[in-house]
C-alpha cells in the first residue's frame, strides 16, 4: 500500500468514524440539554452496558477480521462465523438476564438493562461487518453506511429540540437507537449480493462444526477485547453506584465532550493495522515509527485545542466551571494523550502475532483499574474517578510499549 493510499484510508476511516461517533456525540450533547442530569446519568449507564457488550459479543472478531481477511470468499465465511458467535453469546446473556430478573430486579436501573443488551447486540453485528470490509481495505463502504446513520440520528436530534411535546423518555431513546443501527446493518448487508448469496450457500451443518474453531481462532482477540471492556467500561458501571447520580452525570459529560478524540485514536490504529500487516522487517519498523509520530503530533494538537476551548465545551455540556471540574477536565485530556500513544502499540502486537501478550497486559491493567476505583473514589470523588482513567492508561502504555519494543529489538 502506498503512503498516499494510507492517508486516503485515514481520511476515509476518520470520516466514517466521525459520522458514526460524531453524530452520537451531537446526540449525547442534545440529551444533556433536553434531559435533567440524573436522567442523562441513567442513560449513560445503560449505554455503557451496550459498549461493554460491543466488545464482548463479537468475541474479538473486529480486530481478528481486519488482521485476517484478505480475500472476499474466505472473508465472508469468517464474517458469517463472527455473526454466529454474536448470536450465541447474546442468547446466553439473555438467558442469564431472565434468570437474574427473579433475584435482583429491584436494583437501580435494572428495568433498562434489556435495552443495553439489544443495542449491544446490533452494534456487535455492525462492527464485525465493517471490520470485514476494513480487512479488505474497503473503508468507503462504512463511510456510506454511516452517512445514512448520521442523517437519521441528526433527524432525531432535530425532533427532540424542535417538535413541541416531543417524547423524551429513556425507553424511546433506546428504541430509536436500536432501530437506526439495525437499519444501517440491513442496508449494508443487502447492498452486497456477494454476501447475501454466500450466506445462503453456507451449510448450517458445516457452520456448526466450524464454530468451535472460530472461537479458538479468536480466543486471545476475544479475551483481550473483553478485558479491555472490563477496565474501560466496568468502571463506568461501578461509578454509577459509587458516586451520587449528579456527579456521575458530570463525569460522563466530560468524556462525552472529548469523544471526537477517542474516534481519532481508533481510526489511526485500525488503518495502521491494515497498512502494515503485510510489510516486512526494516520497512515494517520504519513505517510504524512514522505512523506513531503522526499519531502523537495529532494527539498534542487536538488535546491543546480542546483545553483552550474548555469554557465553551463546558457550556454545551452544562458542567459548572470551577477548580474541581477544570482539574478533572485536564486529567481527562492527559488520559487521552496517553491513549494516542498506546493504541498503535496494541495493533503492533496483533500484527506480530503477540495477541497473548497483549491480553496479559490488559488483564493486569484491568485489576489495577478496579483497585484504583475503590482506592480513589471514596476520598476524591470526581477527581478520583477521572484519575483512575489517567493512571490506568499510563500503566497500559508502559506494558504495551515494553512488550512490543522488546520483541522488535530482538526479532526485527
Amino acid at each position: 500500500m502506498k503512503t498516499s493510499h494510507f492517508f486516503q484510508n485515514i481520511i476515509t476511516n476518520n470520516a466514517s468514524q466521525g459520522l458514526q461517533f460524531g453524530s452520537r456525540w451531537v446526540f449525547n450533547i442534545a440529551l444533556i440539554n433536553v434531559l435533567d442530569i440524573t436522567s442523562y446519568a441513567l442513560f449513560s449507564f445503560i449505554y455503557s452496558i451496550s459498549n461493554i457488550l460491543l466488545a464482548v459479543l463479537p468475541f474479538g472478531s473486529p480486530t481478528y477480521l481486519i488482521n485476517e481477511v484478505e480475500d472476499q470468499e474466505g472473508g465472508i465465511k469468517k464474517l458469517f462465523d463472527s455473526f454466529v458467535i454474536s448470536f450465541i453469546l447474546t442468547g446466553l446473556l439473555l438467558l442469564l438476564y431472565l434468570l437474574l430478573d427473579f433475584f435482583i430486579s429491584d436494583i437501580k436501573g435494572w428495568e433498562y438493562y434489556g435495552y443495553g443488551i439489544a443495542l449491544g447486540f446490533i452494534l456487535s453485528l455492525n462492527i464485525s461487518l465493517f471490520s470485514y470490509y476494513k480487512g479488505l481495505g474497503k473503508f468507503l463502504i462504512e463511510l456510506k453506511a454511516y452517512a445514512v446513520f448520521f442523517l437519521f440520528l441528526i433527524g432525531f436530534v432535530a425532533y427532540l429540540f424542535f417538535i413541541p411535546n416531543a417524547r423524551k423518555d429513556i425507553s424511546f431513546v433506546f428504541i430509536l437507537l436500536i432501530g437506526i443501527n439495525s437499519l444501517v446493518f440491513l442496508l449494508t448487508v443487502f447492498s452486497s449480493k456477494r454476501i447475501v448469496t454466500a450466506f445462503k450457500s453456507i451449510s448450517v451443518r458445516r457452520g456448526v462444526r466450524r464454530i468451535s474453531n472460530a472461537f479458538t481462532e479468536r480466543t486471545y482477540f476475544g479475551l483481550q477485547e473483553m478485558t479491555t471492556a472490563f477496565y474501560a467500561q466496568s468502571g463506568m458501571l461501578l461509578l454509577f453506584y459509587l458516586l451520587d447520580t449528579a456527579t456521575y452525570g458530570y463525569y460522563r459529560a466530560l468524556f462525552v465532550v472529548i469523544a471526537p478524540l477517542l474516534l481519532i485514536t481508533v481510526s489511526f490504529s485500525q488503518v495502521m493495522l491494515n497498512y502494515i500487516k503485510n510489510l516486512k522487517s526494516t520497512l515494517f519498523i520504519l513505517t510504524f515509527r512514522k505512523i506513531q509520530g503522526y499519531s502523537l503530533a495529532v494527539g498534542f494538537m487536538f488535546v491543546f485545542a480542546f483545553y483552550m476551548l474548555k469554557d465553551f465545551l463546558f457550556g454545551i455540556i452544562k458542567v459548572p466551571i470551577n477548580d474541581n471540574t477544570t482539574l478533572a477536565f485536564g486529567i481527562v485530556l492527559g488520559a487521552i494523550l496517553i491513549r494516542f500513544m498506546f493504541t498503535n502499540y496494541e495493533m503492533i502486537l496483533v500484527v506480530l502475532g503477540k495477541q497473548k501478550q497483549r491480553f496479559y497486559v490488559v488483564l493486569c491493567v484491568a485489576f489495577i483499574n478496579i483497585g484504583l476505583i475503590f482506592t480513589l473514589l471514596p476520598k476524591y470523588g470526581l477527581i478520583g474517578a477521572v484519575s483512575t482513567n489517567l493512571l490506568t492508561y499510563f500503566v497500559l502504555l508502559i506494558g504495551l510499549l515494553f512488550s512490543a519494543e522488546s520483541y522488535l529489538k530482538k526479532n526485527l
